[in-house]
């Protein structure tokens, strides 16, 4: 059992790998060989589709932030502390996070990695990392994104990687969306 499960975690890696991780610590490789400019187009907000993932791209292809499946926003090489409901304290770090684009074939990568992630909960402790990988075509309109996510994670013993947990390709999709300007609050307390 301990053999099929290496396999499973090996293979894994060498897809991760593949769509331009290193193995080492889990950070992210430099932009591939014909990665091409980032286009104007995709800059902005992509939200998934039935998860709490939001992602927005800068015009210049960074990643400027992401709402991750821990329903907490993060940027790169940063850390967001955040309050649980029992008042406790929890932080995550995001490491760095890469976005590619490759017009022929329209596609879109984008990789956002957590390299520590410290989630208390009221009878135990997470600790640990992520990375997330997605790829997939955007759309002719350049509105729409179907992606497919990869997660590797390492959550520490108390919450193990089992062989169900082994996240292969599965499917998301995202839709850009507007971002509406933030209006002040009329009720404000000193106006």
């Amino acid at each position: 059992m301990r053999c099929v499960l290496s396999v499973l975690y090996c293979s894994l890696l060498a897809l991760v790998l593949f769509c331009g991780c290193e193995s080492s610590g889990l950070k992210t490789a430099a932009p591939a060989a014909g990665a091409d400019k980032f286009p104007a187009f995709l800059a902005g907000t992509w939200q998934a589709q039935d998860s709490p993932w939001k992602i927005v791209l800068t015009p210049d292809g960074r990643v400027s932030s992401a709402i991750v499946s821990w329903e907490e926003e993060v940027r790169p090489n940063q850390t967001t502390e955040f309050e649980m409901l029992d008042g406790k304290i929890s932080h995550i770090t995001a490491g760095d996070c890469i976005a590619e684009y490759r017009p022929a074939g329209r596609q879109l990568f984008v990789s956002i990695e957590l390299k520590d992630i410290h989630i208390v909960f009221p009878a135990d402790l997470l600790t640990g990392n992520s990375i997330d990988n997605f790829t997939g075509t955007v759309s002719e309109d350049g509105r729409t994104w179907n992606a497919e996510q990869i997660t590797v994670f390492d959550y520490g013993p108390s919450f193990p990687q089992t062989p169900d947990d082994v996240n292969y390709p599965q499917p998301i999709v995202f839709n850009k969306v507007e971002e509406k300007a933030q209006v002040a609050d009329s009720n404000a307390v000193g106006q």
